[in-house]
C-alpha cells in the first residue's frame, strides 16, 4: 500500500539527515587522524630541536603512541596533546614553531630549562591554552604579541629570562588572566594603561627590571589583586591611590624604585587583607599611618631607607606581625616618649626581626622590651639619640642572634644578664656611654662572632672569661678606660681572623707570647696603651696579618727576626716606642705599603730597598742615630769606619752562613745516609711490609707514563697534571701527580697533601704509595659519572639511585674519619665531585688534599683552625659561605661542601649552573621544592626507575608485602640531609656522623625495599 506523501516526505528527510551525519562523523574521524598525525610530527620536531642530556625524551619513538610519551598527556576523546610537561628537565636549544601545530593543548610547562633564542609567536595559535611556564630559561628578545590570540589564558609565567622590550599592549584582551609573572628580565618601557583591563588579574609580577615611567592609576581597577610585585625598576612619581583602596590586595611590593610622595591616612581600612608592605629604598615622605594598626593580618612591614618622619603609631592589633623594618629615616624627635610604641609589639608572638637603625628616636629604651617575643633574632637600633640604661630585660630575649644598638647615648651598666643571650653571633654596643666593668657572663655567649664594645668608658681588666668565646672573629674593645694586663686568653683566640682591637685604653705589663696563635688574624690595634718590654717573638707566626698598630706604647729592645715571617704584612706602626737597634733588612723584602718607625732609637744604616724606597711610604723622624738611606731622607752619610766595618762584618756574615750551610748540609746528609743504610739492611733481612712506601725513580715515572705523553693524561688541576702509568717494580697501574711549580701555591700544596696523607689512612681514602704515586681508580671520577661529556654518553651509563646512596655514605665516612677519628682533626677543604673517585667496585674515595688543614682535637669546630687565614680557596659552588666573610677553616665547611655536593648528586645540577643567579644557588633551589614539589629537582633518572621500581612492587607482591617506604621518601629523605648540610649558618648544619648514619638508615630500607620489589 502507497505511503502518504506527508510519510514519503518524512522518510525522504530522515535518509537524507542520516547521510549527512554519517559524512559528518566520516569528516571528524579524517581529521582526527590528520590531528593525530600532526600532534606526532610536532613533537618530534620538538625533540629534534632540543639537547635532552638526561635523555628523558628516549620513549619519543616508534614503538608506542606519543600519548604515552614521557611528559606528554592527550585527553582521551580525540587522542590530541593537551598537556606538555617538561620542566626542570635540563633540555636546551631552540623551542621549534612547530609548537603551534599542537592545537589542543591546554597546558605548557617548560621552566627551569636552558632553552633560549626568542619565544616562538606561534604559541599564538593555541587558542584553547590556559597555563604557560617558559620560567628560569635563557629566552630572549620581546614578548610575543599574539600571545593575546590565547584567549582562555589563565597563567602566563616568562620570569627569570632576559626578555626585552616593551610589554605589549595587546596582553590587556586576555580578560581571564589570572597570573601574569615577568620577574628579573631586562623589560623596558612603561606598563600600559589598558593593563587595568586585565579583570581577573590576580598576581601581577614585573620586579627586576627595567621598567620605568608612572605607576598608573588603572591598576586599581584590578579588583581581584592579591600581590602587585613593582619591586627593582626606574618608576618614578607617587603610589597611586587607586592601589590603595584594591581590598583584595595582600602583598605590595614596591621596593628599590624612585617613588615620591606618601601614604594615605585610611591605608589600614582600605587595605584589611594586607600581609605585606615592602617601600624601602624610595624617596616616600610623611607619617606612618595610624590606621595601619587595623591591617591585623599584616606579618610584614617594611620601608627601610625613606623619609618617614614623625611619631611611630602602634601596633598592639598586629598579633601575627614577624617582620619590622623601619630603619634608615627621619622617624622619632628625640622625644622620651619615642620608643613607647615598642610596648605595643609584645602582643606580636612571632616577632622575628626588629630594626629601627637610623632614625631620630630619642628618650631611652622602654623595660617593656622585656616582654617582646622571645622569637625575636634580630633587634637593630644603632645610630639614634637614645638616653638611659640597657633594661636587664634583654636577657630574656633568649633567641636573640644580633643585638645592634651603636651609635647612641645609652649609659650605666652592661646588664650582666646579657650573658643569657646564648645563640647570639653579632653584638655591637659600641659608641655609646656605657661605663663600669665588662661582665664576666659575656663568656658564656660561645656563638659570639662579632663583639663591638668601642667607644665606651667601660673601665677594670679585661675578663679572661672572653676567653671562651671560641667563635670570635672580631673583637673591638678600643678607646675605653680598660686597664691590666691583657690576658692570655684573648690574645689566644685563633678563631679571631677580621681584627682584635684593644687600642686607646689604659692597659699596661707585656704583650703575651700568645699572640703567636693569631694565626689567622688580619688586623692587630694595641696603639695607645702601656704596654712594655720587648715584642714577643712568636708574633712572627702571625703570617695572615696585614696590618699591625703598636704605637704609641713603651716596646723596648729590636724588631724580632721572626717578623720576616709575615709575609701578608702591609701596614706596620711601631712609632712612639722605646725600640732599639738597627732597622731590619727584611723590611725590605716585606709587601708594606706604609711603615713608620718614627720616634725610636733606631741606629745605624737605614736600608733601600722594599718600603724604604719612598719618603711618602716610610716614617722614620725621631730616630737620631740612623745614617743612610736614599737621599730624600735627608739622613747623613754613615761613617766611613762604620761602612767599612759594616761591609767587613756582612761579608763575614755571609762566609758563616756559607760554612755553616755546608755544614749542615754534610751532617743532613751523614744522617740520611745512615738512616737509608740501617733501612736497606732491615728490608734485606725481612720482606717489605704491607704499608711501606714503594721507592720510585724518576726514570721508572718517566718510563710508566711513556714519557708523560698526553695520551696518558688523566686530568689537569690547578697545580699540574695527573698521568696514567704501568709499574714496572709491580706491574700495577697506578695515578701519577706531576707538580707544575711555576704555579704559585703548588710547592705548598704538595707539601700540605704530603703532611696529611702521612698522618690518614682510611678505606674511603685515595691510598698514596709514595710521593705523588697514587692507588689507580679505575672508574674515574663522580663528576664524570654525574655530569659525562658527549664522548662518554655513549659508553657511560647513569648512575643508579642506590649506586649514588653507596658513594654518599663513602664520602661521608670519609668526612667522619677525618674529623673525628684521625689522631688530628682534619678538614679537607676541597670536597666536590672531581675529587670523589670510583674504584672497579663503585667504591667512592676521597682525593686531593693539597688544601687539607689540621685542627686542634679539642676546638674544631667553626672558627677553631689553627692554621691560616681564610683566602677562599677551594671551589666556587663548594666554598661555605662563611669562608667568604673571614672566618677560619672549620669541619662545618666541609659538612656545607658534602651537603652541595649530595644535591648535586641527586639533582643532576651543578651549583655553578647558569640558572643559579640573582641569589638563587642550589641550596635555595631544592629547598624550596621541598615545600612544593621536590619532584621538579630531582634527577628524572631518578624519578624514572622510581615508577619502574613501584611498577615492579606492584605487580610482583600482588596487594602483599607493600613497604611504606618508597624510593620517593628515599629521594626526599635524601635531599633533606643536602639542604640541611648546605645550611647558611654553621650553626645549623649537622654533623657529618649524623648525616652518615642517616644515609646508612636510607639505604637500608632502600635495600629492603628493592628486594620486594
Amino acid at each position: 500500500m502507497d505511503l502518504p506523501y506527508a510519510d514519503q516526505v518524512l522518510s525522504g528527510s530522515a535518509s537524507y539527515l542520516t547521510t549527512i551525519i554519517l559524512l559528518f562523523g566520516s569528516v571528524l574521524s579524517l581529521v582526527e587522524i590528520g590531528g593525530d598525525k600532526i600532534d606526532r610530527l610536532a613533537l618530534l620536531e620538538f625533540k629534534a630541536q632540543i639537547v635532552d642530556p638526561g635523555r628523558v625524551l628516549n620513549s619519543w619513538n616508534d614503538s608506542n603512541h606519543f600519548c604515552e610519551w614521557y611528559g606528554v598527556t592527550c585527553d582521551r576523546r580525540h587522542r590530541r596533546v593537551t598537556i606538555m610537561d617538561l620542566h626542570s628537565k635540563n633540555l636546551a636549544g631552540v623551542v621549534p614553531p612547530h609548537i603551534g601545530n599542537l592545537s589542543f593543548l591546554r597546558k605548557v610547562y617548560l621552566q627551569n630549562n636552558r632553552f633560549h633564542s626568542e619565544i616562538p609567536p606561534e604559541f599564538g595559535r593555541l587558542f584553547w591554552l590556559q597555563e604557560l611556564f617558559l620560567s628560569n630559561n635563557s629566552f630572549s628578545g620581546q614578548i610575543p604579541s599574539n600571545i593575546s590570540h590565547c584567549s582562555n589564558l589563565l597563567i602566563l609565567n616568562l620570569g627569570y629570562n632576559t626578555l626585552e622590550g616593551n610589554l605589549p599592549t595587546e596582553l590587556s584582551s586576555l580578560s581571564k588572566l589570572q597570573k601574569l609573572i615577568l620577574v628579573v628580565n631586562n623589560l623596558t618601557g612603561n606598563i600600559p594603561l589598558s593593563f587595568g583591563n586585565l579583570s581577573s588579574l590576580q598576581i601581577f609580577t614585573t620586579g627586576v627590571n627595567n621598567l620605568g615611567g608612572t605607576i598608573p592609576e588603572t591598576l586599581g581597577r584590578l579588583r581581584n589583586l592579591n600581590i602587585l610585585f613593582l619591586k627593582q625598576n626606574k618608576f618614578v612619581g607617587t603610589i597611586p591611590m587607586s592601589i590603595f583602596n584594591v581590598s583584595t590586595l595582600t602583598v605590595l611590593d614596591v621596593d628599590a624604585n624612585q617613588l615620591v610622595g606618601g601614604l594615605p591616612s585610611n591605608l589600614g581600612f582600605s587595605l584589611p587583607n594586607l600581609k605585606a608592605i615592602y617601600l624601602s629604598e624610595n624617596h616616600l615622605t610623611g607619617p606612618i599611618p595610624e590606621s595601619i594598626s587595623n591591617a591585623s593580618n599584616l606579618n610584614r612591614f617594611l620601608i627601610v631607607s625613606n623619609n618617614f618622619t614623625g611619631k611611630v603609631p602602634s601596633f598592639s592589633k598586629m598579633r601575627g606581625l614577624q617582620w619590622f623594618e623601619i630603619a634608615e629615616n627621619n622617624l622619632g624627635s628625640r622625644q622620651s616618649s619615642d620608643l613607647d610604641f615598642l610596648c605595643s609589639l609584645s602582643n606580636s608572638t612571632n616577632l622575628g626581626v626588629l630594626a629601627l637603625g637610623r632614625n631620630a628616636f630619642g628618650g631611652p629604651i622602654p623595660y617593656c622590651i622585656g616582654n617582646l617575643s622571645i622569637t625575636l633574632w634580630w633587634f637593630q637600633l644603632d645610630y639614634n639619640h637614645i638616653l638611659g640604661i640597657l633594661p636587664s630585660g634583654i636577657g630574656n630575649l633568649i633567641n636573640l642572634e644580633g643585638l645592634i644598638m651603636g651609635f647612641n647615648n645609652i649609659s650605666g651598666n652592661i646588664p650582666p644578664e646579657i650573658g643569657n643571650l646564648n645563640k647570639i653571633y653579632i653584638m655591637e654596643l659600641c659608641q655609646n656611654k656605657f661605663s663600669g666593668q665588662i661582665p664576666k657572663s659575656i663568656g658564656n655567649l660561645n656563638m659570639l662572632s662579632i663583639l663591638a664594645l668601642d667607644g665606651n668608658s667601660l673601665w677594670g681588666s679585661i675578663p679572661s672569661s672572653l676567653g671562651k668565646c671560641q667563635n670570635l672573629l672580631l673583637l673591638d674593645l678600643s678607646t675605653n678606660n680598660l686597664s691590666g694586663n691583657i690576658p692570655p686568653e684573648i690574645v689566644g683566640l685563633s678563631s679571631l681572623s677580621i681584627y682584635l682591637n684593644l687600642s686607646q685604653n689604659n692597659l699596661n705589663g707585656p704583650l703575651p707570647g700568645e699572640v703567636g696563635k693569631l694565626q689567622n688574624l688580619g688586623e692587630l690595634r694595641l696603639n695607645g696603651n702601656r704596654l712594655f718590654q720587648r715584642i714577643p717573638s712568636s708574633i712572627g707566626s702571625c703570617t695572615s696579618m696585614e696590618r699591625l698598630y703598636v704605637q704609641d706604647n713603651f716596646f723596648e729592645g729590636p724588631l724580632p727576626l721572626t717578623m720576616s715571617s709575615m709575609r701578608g704584612l702591609q701596614v706596620l706602626n711601631v712609632s712612639n716606642n722605646q725600640l732599639s737597634g738597627q732597622i731590619p733588612k727584611y723590611l725590605e723584602s716585606l709587601n708594606l705599603t706604609n711603615l713608620s718607625l718614627s720616634f725610636n732609637d733606631f741606629g745605624g744604616a737605614l736600608p733601600t730597598g722594599g718600603v724604604f724606597r719612598s719618603t711618602i711610604s716610610t716614617s722614620i723622624v725621631g730616630n737620631k742615630k740612623l745614617c743612610g738611606g736614599i737621599p730624600d731622607f735627608l739622613l747623613p752619610k754613615c761613617d766611613s769606619k762604620e761602612s767599612k766595618w759594616t761591609r767587613i762584618s756582612g761579608t763575614a756574615k755571609v762566609l758563616m752562613s756559607i760554612i755553616s750551610a755546608l755544614v749542615g748540609v754534610a751532617c743532613m746528609l751523614s744522617l740520611l745516609y745512615f738512616f737509608w743504610y740501617r733501612h736497606h739492611k732491615k728490608a734485606l733481612a725481612s720482606s717489605s711490609s704491607e704499608e711501606g712506601l714503594l721507592h720510585i725513580s724518576y726514570h721508572s715515572l718517566l718510563k710508566a707514563t711513556g714519557g708523560f705523553s698526553s695520551t696518558n693524561i688523566l686530568g689537569v688541576g690547578n697545580f699540574g697534571s695527573v698521568y696514567k702509568g704501568l709499574l714496572d717494580q709491580t706491574q700495577s697501574i697506578v695515578a701519577i701527580k706531576i707538580l707544575d711549580l711555576t704555579r704559585h701555591g703548588a710547592s705548598k700544596s704538595f707539601i700540605t697533601e704530603c703532611g696529611a696523607l702521612r698522618r690518614i689512612r682510611h678505606r674511603n681514602l685515595v691510598k698514596i704509595l709514595t710521593a705523588l704515586v697514587y692507588e689507580f681508580m679505575s672508574n674515574g671520577s663522580l663528576d664524570e659519572w654525574l655530569h659525562p661529556s658527549a664522548l662518554q654518553y655513549t659508553v657511560r651509563r647513569k648512575l643508579s639511585l642506590l649506586e649514588r646512596v653507596n658513594i654518599a655514605i663513602d664520602v661521608a665516612c670519609a668526612l667522619d674519619y677525618l674529623h673525628h677519628h684521625c689522631e688530628t682533626p682534619t678538614v679537607h677543604h676541597d670536597l666536590k665531585p672531581s675529587n670523589v673517585l670510583l674504584d672497579d667496585d663503585m667504591t667512592g674515595h676521597v682525593g686531593d688534599f693539597g688544601l687539607a688543614r689540621f685542627l686542634p682535637e679539642v676546638t674544631h669546630k667553626l672558627a677553631a683552625d689553627h692554621s691560616s687565614f681564610v683566602r677562599v680557596n677551594g671551589s666556587f659552588g663548594y666554598v661555605a659561605p662563611e669562608y667568604g666573610l673571614g672566618s677560619a677553616i672549620s669541619t662545618e665547611g666541609d659538612v656545607y661542601s658534602f651537603g652541595i655536593l649530595i644535591l648535586e648528586m641527586f639533582t643532576d645540577k651543578r651549583p655553578t649552573d647558569d640558572m643559579f643567579e640573582n641569589g638563587l644557588n642550589l641550596h635555595h633551589f631544592t629547598k624550596a621544592a621541598l615545600a612544593d614539589c621536590v619532584e621538579e629537582v630531582i634527577d628524572p633518572i631518578l624519578l624514572q626507575e622510581n615508577l619502574e621500581l613501584e611498577k615492579r612492587r606492584t605487580v610482583s607482591s600482588d596487594g602483599k608485602n607493600k613497604s611504606w617506604f618508597s624510593t620517593l621518601e628515599c629521594l626526599v629523605s635524601i635531599i633533606r640531609i643536602g639542604v640541611t648540610c648546605s645550611s647558611e649558618f654553621p650553626r645549623e648544619r649537622m654533623d657529618i656522623g649524623d648525616a652518615l648514619t642517616r644515609l646508612q638508615g636510607i639505604r637500608k630500607k632502600l635495600i629492603e625495599f628493592i628486594a620486594i620489589a
